[in-house]
């Protein structure tokens, strides 16, 4: 399972990727990009197929389509990021395919 897959799995239940220090936290945009861009290959791929890509594929991903590195991401985020990360994913799967924010919500 992936450092992203293991963060967000736990925001699922509750209520992604090494980062270069444990202590370093996203800004704004960057928790914007992780949000929109994990809502969007959900809505592409299906929640179960986006969980299931392996660390390799899914970090090529990323870094294809964002201005981020995979490292860039928390592998340990605060509350606050997490908190502002789940929140946007959640609002860009209600908005852009629905049906897949049911499974990411039963995940």
């Amino acid at each position: 399972m992936t450092v992203i897959h293991r963060w967000l799995v736990p925001l699922i239940v509750t209520a992604h990727a090494v980062a270069a220090s444990a202590d370093q936290a996203t800004d704004k945009q960057q928790q914007s990009t992780i949000a929109r861009w994990t809502a969007e290959k959900i809505c592409e791929m299906g929640v179960d197929a986006f969980y299931a890509l392996p660390d390799p594929e899914l970090k090529t991903m990323f870094e294809r389509d964002t201005s981020m590195r995979y490292e860039d991401v928390p592998n340990a985020p605060t509350d606050q990021e997490k908190s502002r990360i789940t929140g946007q994913l959640m609002g860009y799967l209600m908005a852009a395919c629905p049906q897949q924010l049911e499974n990411y919500k039963n995940r």
